[in-house]
């Protein structure tokens, strides 16, 4: 009986855990491309064993805002002819424009968008140092896929993260 039921459970949790890397894939494979622009830090800090901690200007924008940020919700983006997207506006349900984009955003004692950390092999450090943007497909929801980085000319660094 116990072994019945732990092999349930397995089985659970392997079928949750596929169902993720199932829905990662799909925002990967039908997302919209979207760069979005790295805020400045200090080079010196920026690398930190084999990964790169990230931060968006975009966070920072909306962090000085006037209104209260809930807990969670989305923004709602404006994109250039070149991908790169700016914060519009908060989400109230409205329809989107052709040249915008939903990203989901979480406040967690900071204002949280996209992936956080940037990992790369060990050694590839200097590939990604001149990193500019964040290159990002999000699909209709908001959800989004950190994909690689990009330089001030908005050309891709190192080697293809996802393909």
């Amino acid at each position: 009986m116990k072994s019945a039921l732990l092999i349930l459970w397995l089985a659970v949790v392997a079928g949750v855990l596929g169902y993720l890397v199932w829905q990662k894939e799909q925002t990967v494979a039908q997302g919209r491309l979207v760069l979005l622009e790295l805020a400045p830090r200090d080079p010196r800090s920026l690398m930190q064993g084999d990964y790169m901690v990230l931060r968006y200007s975009l966070a920072q924008e909306m962090e000085n805002q006037p209104e209260k940020l809930a807990q969670k919700g989305l923004l709602v983006l404006k994109l250039d002819e070149r991908g790169v997207g700016k914060g519009l506006r908060l989400h109230q349900g409205e329809a989107l424009g052709p040249d915008e984009q939903l990203l989901i955003y979480r406040d967690r004692q900071g204002l949280r968008i996209g992936a956080e950390s940037f990992f790369f092999q060990e050694g590839d450090a200097a590939l990604y140092e001149n990193g500019r943007y964040g290159e990002l497909k999000v699909d209709a929801e908001g959800n989004s896929v950190l994909t690689g980085l990009r330089d001030a000319d908005l050309k891709p660094l190192g080697r293809p993260v996802i393909q």
